[in-house]
């Protein structure tokens, strides 16, 4: 599904001034297109993905990198069982049981990478409730 235009993450991202810009939007995109019920919203001062919880936020602090990180909410959930997912490219990085980042550095890996991220992705979203 395409990003609704107008939106404040639109705005949020016509105000970005960061190198990767198009390597976000590009995710931002993949991430959408998974499923029609994925929701978007700024939350802790970036783009932020939910279905029935949030489930990934962009990290754009660093000018070299774009992140984003896979979670089952703003807390940690203990009884939420262990994700599993489906990363045959090796694009995620765990950071906790049910926590992992993607990591992307150039437009070109965030092009490269796009079919294997929304593969990750689709897997994740299926595993959260």
């Amino acid at each position: 599904m395409p990003p609704e235009s107008g939106s404040e993450v639109d705005l949020w991202f016509d105000d970005l001034e960061h190198p990767l810009t198009d390597a976000a939007l590009r995710l931002r995109t993949a991430i959408l297109g998974v499923s029609p019920s994925i929701v978007e919203s700024i939350k802790w001062k970036a783009p932020n993905f939910a279905t029935t919880d949030d489930f990934a936020t962009f990290s754009l602090r660093r000018p070299n990198a774009v992140q984003v990180i896979l979670h089952t909410g703003a807390k940690p959930k203990p009884e939420h069982p262990e994700i599993v997912i489906d990363d045959p490219a090796g694009l995620a990085k765990r950071l906790d049981r049910n926590r992992f980042v993607v990591t992307i550095t150039s437009d070109q890996q965030a092009a490269v990478a796009e079919p294997a991220f929304i593969t990750l992705v689709r897997s994740w979203v299926d595993q959260l409730d």
